[in-house]
């Protein structure tokens, strides 16, 4: 983009606006208030700013991760505060980051370095057309130069504040309320800008005192010169457009001493912000659970018992668990057949856990004894008639019959014992004749059936 300023051919000292502008997308301008004259044209601005703090992360027990925020930032500022650009998370959650940067190349202000002389910018001081000790001998007067000297014999041999290159410098007025510098541009609405500019002393003899405004409204603290000659202060300060479309931006010397005042100002800028905010969750896991395997006691040859491997507690965050037992199956239940010893090793991220139980052999062989009298007269004790065991037996079964041979109870279960009813009446005290059919168990594993008989004496019946 190139903005000039030429001499229209007049007398009267008015100036053209002459622009000159090439791009593939997007048709804009620049503006500049030229002795009270306003041009507002249209500015667009590319706000992008983007970044990234990092993806989303699991960390295990101990370990520990440094998230980097955005360089080159003009204010940063992460969910807890921080304004450092590192941060070390030690919790899970949601870490979050805001970064505000400047445009690069977005600035508003039309030769804010004076790297094109006197124009771009209105002043309520005059223009300095010389005296005893230089161009801008009078009080109220200024010039654009690259070096203080060179305006006014008694000024100080300052250069530019980057060097080389043009600066304004003033002589400073006695008029209350006289701008320095005014310049209004074309404004994004919603858009924060920064002002900025360059200050310094020609002079030690009471620094200047400038006040910077944006459509009337002072901006930030006022900002005083030094007292030490040739030593540049900045001002920076933020302003939001709100609705504005346009801003009219003037710096006024608050200082009005004759004597001394004198100063120079240099690469004034009206820069567009943006602002930007990315997140990352940090999940940190807790330190590595147990593993508890149950369902383990004596077994008996032939039998089978199922063990289950859980995570205690079992809350384990990740779904990735994978469960292997030493046997070579997979899955947290196992069917186990044998005794010995039973491992699972639960695995996964951040997980490597092991958890065992023994099964013990059992004989298992079975002693069972019946009964010879019972009285199911509902008190609780001797209620039920059925077999006192010792080891389960691999089968059973049981029948009773009356004294005419009649079956009066039929049961398959040894838990499952005669309340003394047949068919739901109660039947006569008297003596009844049983038969009991059960596997025993050998240590070899193999079922042997033996039959039991007798009889039982029912009494007390309700």
């Amino acid at each position: 983009m190139l903005c000039a300023l030429s001499p229209g051919g007049a007398t009267d000292g008015a100036w053209l606006l002459s622009l000159s502008w090439m791009t593939t997308t997007t048709r804009l301008s620049c503006c500049a208030t030229l002795f009270g004259f306003a041009f507002f044209p249209a500015i667009a601005f590319a706000q992008n700013c983007a970044f990234n703090v990092g993806r989303d992360t699991v960390l295990c027990s101990g370990q520990t991760i440094l998230l980097q925020g955005p360089s080159g930032s003009l204010e940063l500022q992460w969910q807890n505060g921080s304004q450092a650009q590192y941060i070390n998370p030690t919790t899970s959650g949601t870490y979050w980051c805001t970064a505000t940067f400047p445009i690069p190349g977005a600035n508003a202000v039309v030769n804010g370095d004076f790297s094109a002389g006197d124009t771009g910018f209105s002043t309520d001081l005059q223009a300095g057309t010389g005296g005893t000790w230089g161009p801008v001998s009078l009080e109220g007067t200024y010039a654009v130069s690259t070096d203080a000297e060179l305006v006014h014999y008694n000024f100080a041999l300052c250069d530019d504040h980057t060097g080389g290159g043009n600066m304004f410098i003033a002589n400073g007025s006695a008029d209350a309320d006289a701008s320095v510098w005014c310049q209004t541009v074309a404004v994004q609405p919603n858009t924060t800008f920064s002002f900025s500019a360059w200050l310094m002393s020609v002079r030690p003899e009471n620094p200047a005192i400038l006040d910077f405004t944006v459509n009337g409204q002072s901006l930030g603290d006022p900002l005083n010169a030094s007292a030490i000659t040739c030593t540049w202060s900045p001002f920076y300060a933020l302003w939001q457009s709100g609705t504005s479309t346009s801003a009219n931006i003037c710096i006024t010397n608050l200082n009005l001493e004759g004597d001394g005042n004198d100063f120079a100002l240099d690469d004034i800028a009206f820069t567009p912000l943006c602002t930007y905010t990315d997140s990352v969750d940090i999940t940190i896991l807790p330190p590595p659970t147990d593993v508890i395997v149950s369902g383990a006691e004596p077994i008996c040859p032939g039998s089978l018992l199922t063990l289950e491997a859980t995570l205690d507690p079992a809350d384990w965050p990740l779904n990735d668990v994978q469960i292997n037992w030493n046997t070579g199956a997979a899955g947290p239940s196992f069917v186990a057949g044998t005794p010995g010893l039973y491992t699972a090793t639960a695995t996964g991220r951040c997980l490597n856990v092991s958890g065992s139980a023994n099964i013990e052999a059992d004989t298992c062989s079975t002693i069972l004894t019946m009964p010879n009298v019972f009285t199911p007269d509902g008190d609780g004790k001797n209620d039920t008639f059925r077999p006192i065991v010792i080891g389960e037996p691999s089968t059973f079964s049981m029948e009773i019959h009356n004294r005419w041979g009649q079956e009066v109870f039929r049961s398959q279960s040894v838990g499952n014992g005669w309340d003394g009813r047949s068919q739901g009446t109660p039947a006569p005290n008297g003596t009844y004749f049983w038969v009991v059919n059960y596997g025993d168990i050998q240590e070899d594993g193999r079922s042997i059936n033996r039959e039991l008989s007798g009889h039982v004496t029912l009494l007390g019946i309700r």
